[in-house]
């Protein structure tokens, strides 16, 4: 804008132009409503207008309740990943098509956003203790979604030639930047309203929560800074705004009004308000400045300060010369030469460092504190999570942690129908233990590899003497006898695709050596179907009530598409309780949704006896283990137990139709391919 024209500007009637200079030209009433774009509740585009809000600035409900967790019985990680990853679906639904990646600020970072990567990263800490903030999070989320979205116009004009030729010093340079990140985050939410309007909800919770106590004003603040806070309180968040601030400021709010009024209607009218805003304020730095011209106070300043400088100069060399070589400088008049000389260089110095810093109009108006502190009111910034508890949520993510309920029909109550899913974890020691049972079952590997191999040929029977089919020659010579029956009949028998779950017991009570017989077995069994392409394998541990009471947890070892941790298997070890029937039933129904439907299946239980856990012991684990046996059986599966250690016969028939007991793992090969081939019919 230029601000010599008297062009008319439909919102600024009063005080728009510097020659209007009456005083009341400039009053701005303190009921006046300042929202230059009449937003809704809580300053937002479309806000308080629907189901998702109830109305009122800093009114609404709380959208994230429904996903919420008060479980206590969640480690803080667990429950942080959780929400990690409903805020990732989120931002995913504002806009499908622009890919991004999320994660939580780790401590001695900030919150940002990568727009090369489409990488953001939040405050997590606010919802570190409990989940009150868990929509204000999601707006934070949304709202650097949007900068992936729609900013990268904006930031390809910062970092051309005339966003550079606008700015001379680092100060102009980190307040350009402020203005146009105020501007940005308006234009930026007023497209979520036009897109996504149920999401509204969150901008006004993110909103309410930062500029209700900015930052911004913690800080020392002069005249200018005072301003800059005025524009950004006037484009964000009006309500704060008091009447002294309206008072001081009307002259330069009813300027920023009318070039904010459609200064977001468009991406060029986003960059032109920019580039008009911060030339506004820059005049207003230049007035409040002292101008570019040293004073006398300021050269005399100078003078003193060289000839101090000069003076200890001449004390620190007078100590490193002989007393005889300084009194005969001191003669011939050399140290003065020496001392005039050092002073007038030092005074070059300063007066060009005075310079410098008089043509920094921000100089003495702005300083690095608030510029800080600015950033981090325009940017949502906050805490950030330790680096501890960002390593937890890290690993939890690495290990595809995941919750899902059973289905009510199967549990055998209501409080024990949770599953948690996690990829087992690799190490040097998990690698080690892998090849150790290698080695040590390389007979048992050999033997079972052997004893199945026949799975998946193809075998070709031919039946002879048949009326019709293939012409059989070697019986032509019946023709003259009469016969017919001189054709032979071709049968092609291919067995189907074999889909294997080894269930393995990670129960407490597996202890050391029972453990690692278990693991040994599952490793040979692994090992020895490796090379038939006709068998897929899954092998999945289990255990229960270590994270929650009820809760059934599952690891997975080994899977089809689990290429990178070939050795992971090794990791198996004795944790907790075990809840047999959950398990059966949760890993069948896993490998159903991952495999061909048309294979067989055949599910391998590896345990030391019966089932054990929190409101499941006894008879009534014994007979929900039983009746899960059976629901998977009923559904086309092949259950087998192998037991192991003091496992009672008794205990075994009651929940399995197939099962055998190995005390040895040297009978591994022969007990289990015989009933593999028995159960496979092989």
């Amino acid at each position: 804008m230029d601000f010599e024209d008297k062009e008319e500007i439909e919102y600024a009637p009063k005080g728009m132009f510097p020659e209007d200079d009456e005083e009341d030209m400039f009053e701005i009433d303190v009921e006046e409503d300042l929202d230059v774009w009449n937003r809704g509740s809580g300053y937002t585009f479309g806000g308080g207008g629907g189901w998702w809000a109830s109305g009122g600035v800093g009114s609404y409900t709380n959208m994230s309740s429904m996903w919420s967790t008060t479980s206590d019985h969640h480690s803080t990680a667990q429950r942080l990943l959780k929400h990690k990853n409903h805020i990732d679906s989120l931002c995913k639904v504002v806009d499908p098509t622009v890919k991004h990646t999320l994660e939580f600020a780790a401590a001695n970072g900030s919150g940002y956003t990568d727009m090369t990567r489409g990488h953001i990263v939040i405050d997590g800490k606010l919802i570190q203790d409990n989940d009150n903030k868990l929509d204000v999070v999601s707006g934070l989320a949304i709202h650097e979604k949007l900068h992936v979205i729609h900013s990268k116009p904006l930031h390809r004009w910062q970092k051309g030639e005339e966003a550079y030729s606008m700015t001379k010093t680092y100060n102009e340079k980190k307040l350009l930047h402020s203005i146009a990140n105020i501007i940005e985050d308006e234009y930026i939410e007023r497209q979520l309203h036009k897109t996504c309007a149920g999401y509204v909800h969150y901008i006004e919770a993110c909103k309410e929560h930062y500029f209700a106590k900015s930052g911004v004003d913690e800080v020392d603040l002069t005249n200018f800074t005072e301003l800059v806070n005025t524009l950004l309180l006037l484009v964000r968040y009006p309500a704060k705004l008091d009447a002294d601030r309206r008072k001081k400021h009307g002259k330069h709010i009813r300027v920023f009004m009318a070039e904010l009024k459609k200064g977001i209607d468009s991406r060029a009218n986003t960059i032109d308000c920019i580039k008009n805003i911060y030339t506004y304020l820059m005049k207003q730095a230049e007035d409040m400045s002292d101008g570019d011209t040293p004073t006398d106070e300021m050269l005399k300043e100078i003078e003193d300060k060289s000839k101090e400088y000069a003076d200890d100069y001449i004390e620190d060399f007078k100590k490193d010369v002989s007393e005889a070589a300084w009194v005969e400088m001191l003669a011939d008049g050399k140290i003065e030469k020496i001392h005039r000389d050092i002073s007038e260089r030092r005074a070059r110095v300063l007066k060009s460092k005075l310079k410098e810093k008089l043509r920094d109009k921000l100089s003495d108006l702005i300083s690095e504190e608030y510029l800080d502190a600015l950033s981090k009111a325009v940017k949502y910034e906050s805490d950030e999570l330790s680096s501890r508890m960002n390593n937890q949520i890290k690993d939890l993510q690495d290990s595809g942690y995941t919750e899902e309920m059973l289905d009510e029909r199967l549990a055998i109550s209501d409080g024990q129908r949770k599953i948690s899913w996690e990829i087992a974890s690799t190490s040097e020691h998990a690698s080690r233990k892998y090849h150790d049972a290698k080695v040590k079952m390389r007979s048992q590997i050999n033997k079972l590899k052997k004893k199945i191999q026949l799975f998946g040929t193809t075998n070709i029977h031919n039946i002879y003497r048949q009326p019709r089919g293939i012409l059989d020659k070697r019986q032509l010579h019946r023709i003259p006898m009469g016969m017919t029956d001189l054709f032979k009949a071709k049968i092609t028998k291919e067995d189907k695709p074999l889909d294997i779950c080894l269930l393995v017991d990670e129960s407490g009570s597996m202890g050391y050596k029972l453990m690692e017989d278990a693991r040994n077995a599952a490793i040979a069994i692994k090992e020895a179907l490796a090379d038939n392409p006709m068998i897929n394998l899954w092998v999945y541990g289990h255990s229960a009530d270590s994270k929650e009471e009820g809760q059934t947890e599952m690891i997975e070892y080994h899977s089809p598409t689990m290429t990178d941790r070939p050795m992971a298997m090794g990791g198996l070890h004795a944790r907790y309780e075990n809840r047999d029937g959950n398990a059966i039933i949760t890993s069948a129904l896993r490998v159903n949704g991952e495999s061909d439907n048309n294979a067989n299946k055949l599910m391998i239980v590896l345990s030391d006896g019966q089932p054990s856990a929190s409101l499941y012991r006894g008879q009534r684990g014994i007979d929900h283990t039983a009746q899960a046996v059976k629901y998977v059986e009923g559904r086309g599966w092949s259950v087998i137990q192998v037991g192991f250690g003091g496992i009672m016969k008794v205990h075994m028939e009651q929940m399995f139709t197939n099962y055998i007991h190995v005390e040895d793992t040297e009978e591994l090969g022969d007990k289990v391919s015989k009933i593999i081939r028995k159960v496979i019919k092989v």
